[in-house]
């Protein structure tokens, strides 16, 4: 049903001519009202918003949320149960709009806490949510408010001392503390220590060659190289491919001339030093001071022209 929602009046047509306009004039003059016209005509019937409010309550309405064995082994379920929390999230349930985008998880986290019964979902559907918003979040009473709940709750050891390892993490970034070292190999496969960068402020770009956010922000990265060049501060990139694509992430720096240091991590996500940052989504920059204390473990994005602005008035 909700497929049939999703997809009723497209027109196949319609679809093929919105892909072709995506794939061809995309960075070409008038791109935006093309897609917008071609969008038009994707949907040659639409449900009435009387019809799809029915439609989508007899889908909310299709099943028990504290089933636990068909949570474990339904896939078809466990999306229903997120479609089922997504709703909730958006009707009975109401974002703090001071959080923005980032409170959505945390809402989320309360409908689960306050809706789900069965001790297993639960923990673990509280434990995804929970681990989201105190990686993600930078307003600190959602991060705090979320850690609370979880502890509240929690049974498994082992998770409950996996969160307690991020809390800790987000405590010693806001903590001014100093930045956890790493020693990853360069462009020319020797090693650099963050220590080693002492004296100097050091500005770090955690990105992946797949990732396309990433690049977006190389330009303005290397605009920033260039504005502070010869000032008393380090561009490092730390890369988190795989070492399986060691080689792409070489090709990609080479081949695009990419400045400052250029390092990749040895376990990628699983690396020591993205793990003390808990760094679950990528772009993510991090500032380091001289003496090694911890700036920001969230930053300012190259793009963001705040940043300009922090680094003229620490140099």
């Amino acid at each position: 049903l909700k497929h049939y929602i999703l997809y009723y009046g497209m027109d196949s047509l319609g679809m093929s001519n919105l892909e072709k306009v995506l794939t061809t004039q995309k960075g070409k003059p008038g791109f935006e009202q093309s897609m917008d016209s071609a969008f038009k005509k994707v949907y040659a019937k639409k449900l009435s918003a009387e019809k799809r409010k029915e439609l989508e309550a007899k889908v909310m309405e299709a099943g028990s949320i504290n089933e636990a064995a068909l949570f474990k082994r339904s896939a078809a379920y466990r999306q229903w149960m997120e479609e089922y929390i997504l709703n909730l999230r958006q009707t009975k349930y109401k974002s703090d709009t001071t959080l923005g985008y980032e409170g959505q998880n945390l809402v989320k986290l309360r409908v689960v806490l306050k809706e789900i019964q069965e001790p297993f979902m639960k923990e673990y559907l509280s434990y995804n949510l929970s681990s989201l918003v105190l990686k993600m979040a930078k307003n600190e009473d959602a991060r705090e408010e979320a850690y609370q709940s979880f502890m509240k709750i929690v049974t498994n050891n082992k998770v409950k001392n996996e969160m307690k390892e991020i809390h800790e993490n987000n405590k010693m970034m806001a903590s001014n503390a100093t930045a956890p070292d790493f020693n990853y190999v360069n462009i020319e496969n020797r090693k650099v220590a963050l220590k080693d960068l002492r004296g100097k402020y050091v500005y770090i770009d955690v990105w992946a060659t797949w990732c396309g956010p990433c690049k977006a922000e190389i330009p303005f990265l290397q605009k920033v190289e260039e504005a502070y060049h010869g000032k008393n501060i380090q561009f490092v990139s730390l890369s988190v491919d795989k070492q399986a694509d060691k080689q792409k992430w070489e090709k990609y720096v080479t081949e695009n001339k990419l400045g400052g240091i250029q390092l990749i991590a040895d376990k990628d996500f699983e690396s020591e030093f993205i793990r003390k940052f808990n760094i679950a989504a990528i772009p993510r920059f991090i500032l380091i001071d001289p003496k090694g204390k911890i700036v920001s473990g969230n930053a300012l994005r190259p793009s963001d022209p705040a940043l300009r602005a922090l680094l003229d008035k620490l140099l």
